[in-house]
């Protein structure tokens, strides 16, 4: 829009890429520990039947 002003804060687009990268790593890894708790404890619970 031509009267809408530049803030001077806004971040450059390797920040944000950096920020979505880092944001996308973390929900991988809590997803990965998630699965692993699933496996451990299934593991866990037919232990005795095998």
């Amino acid at each position: 829009m031509p009267g809408k002003k530049v803030s001077k804060h806004a971040l450059n687009p390797t920040q944000v890429s950096a920020e979505v990268e880092t944001e996308g790593m973390s929900q991988l890894r809590r997803f990965g520990d998630k699965l692993n708790f699933h496996k451990k404890l299934l593991n866990l619970i037919f232990r005795p039947f095998s």
